[in-house]
């Protein structure tokens, strides 16, 4: 087993002890909870399963695959993205009739986060090819760190203002679709490399406008976009943005404004 290999190995461990604590709400013993592991023919000790589910233990390899397969894999256990999103999310309706999210919660627990970004990756949706993670400030830095940890590699971050005191600074505008505000957000060009592969994240989509920034600064300093990965996405503005088209994007969780 490579160094890549094992890396990921004891990620998948660590988070298998994770998404076992969490699927344990579901059932009111342990006893009940091996009961159901055993009828999908995974076969393990009260004893042992407390240790794991307690982050006493990591289990073997191969016990690691069976227990991952069968908790992403039985959306009877709520460990599907979509409904741990939609879970940890606040969904209400504005002034204007339309829908607006607040992640707070989501954002203020670092366990869930880990677990939706872990089971992106599991599934191939947030591809570990990476160099670096980008986003714009605020609510996208916990999770551009969260990912940034998860692939084992470095976060940067647009900011709203110019950060005082660097030089080289790349800037790039915003135009809001709601208010015609325009703001710029700032990058020093010197944090991604050429050719670089970079992720670039953020919590919400509606319009599409920061993530065509951040598309626009990640080319700017010589990097590559890799992909565009939105935990919700609100209404269907932002597939209009052509200059996204080209790069593949996944949002997890879509809102509709008529919903």
């Amino acid at each position: 087993m490579s160094s890549a290999e094992s890396y990921i190995d004891a990620q998948e461990k660590l988070m298998t002890l994770n998404l076992l604590k969490m699927a344990f709400k579901k059932f009111e013993t342990l006893e009940t909870f091996r009961s159901y592991l055993s009828g999908k023919g995974v076969e393990i000790s009260v004893a042992n399963l407390s240790r794991y589910i307690n982050g006493k233990a990591l289990p073997k390899s191969k016990l690691k695959n069976e227990l991952l397969k069968i908790l992403v894999e039985n959306k009877d256990l709520g460990l599907t993205i979509s409904q741990l999103i939609k879970e940890h999310i606040d969904i209400w309706t504005n002034e204007d009739g339309r829908i607006a999210v607040t992640n707070t919660y989501l954002l203020n627990d670092s366990k869930t986060l880990k677990a939706i970004l872990f089971l992106a990756i599991y599934r191939n949706i947030i591809p570990r090819e990476v160099d670096k993670v980008i986003t714009a400030e605020v609510d996208g830095i916990p999770i551009a760190m969260t990912l940034a940890h998860l692939l084992n590699i470095d976060c940067v971050y647009a900011r709203r203002k110019k950060p005082l005191g660097s030089t080289s600074i790349i800037g790039e505008d915003i135009q809001s679709t709601s208010s015609g505000r325009l703001e710029t957000i700032y990058f020093p060009d010197n944090f991604i490399r050429q050719r670089e592969r970079v992720l670039i994240v953020d919590d919400i989509i509606r319009s599409g406008s920061t993530q065509k920034a951040l598309v626009n600064l990640v080319r700017k300093t010589g990097g590559i976009p890799a992909k565009i990965i939105i935990l919700t996405g609100i209404g269907a503005h932002w597939k209009n943005i052509t200059e996204l088209d080209t790069i593949p994007f996944k949002v997890l969780k879509t809102l509709s404004d008529e919903n």
